[in-house]
C-alpha cells in the first residue's frame, strides 16, 4: 500500500487504518474550519443590517398607512380660514 516507500509504517490492522483516515479527515476539516473566510463577521454584519432595514421599512410601512400616520400628516397642512379682511378690488 505504500508503493513509494517514504518510510511510513501502515498498520496491519484494517481498524487502525480506518482510525488513521478518520483522523486524518478530522484534521483536514479542523483546519478548513480555521481558515474560513476573513469576511465572515463583515457578511453576518451587513445581514443583520438588512434585517434592520427590512424591519424599520416594515414599522414605517405600518405607521403611514395603517396607523393613521397620513392621515395625521394630512390634517396638519390643511389650509386654514385667515382672520385677515379679504380686500376687494373697486
Amino acid at each position: 500500500m505504500n508503493p513509494h516507500g517514504n518510510g511510513k509504517n501502515e498498520p496491519s490492522d484494517p481498524e487502525q487504518l480506518l482510525r488513521l483516515v478518520e483522523l486524518e479527515l478530522a484534521q483536514q476539516r479542523a483546519a478548513r474550519l480555521r481558515a474560513r473566510s476573513p469576511y465572515r463577521a463583515f457578511r453576518l454584519a451587513s445581514f443583520i443590517f438588512l434585517f434592520a432595514v427590512l424591519i424599520g421599512a416594515v414599522l414605517a410601512f405600518y405607521y403611514v398607512f395603517y396607523s393613521g400616520g397620513l392621515d395625521e400628516f394630512r390634517s396638519r397642512n390643511e389650509p386654514r380660514p385667515t382672520a385677515t379682511p379679504v380686500s376687494r378690488a373697486p
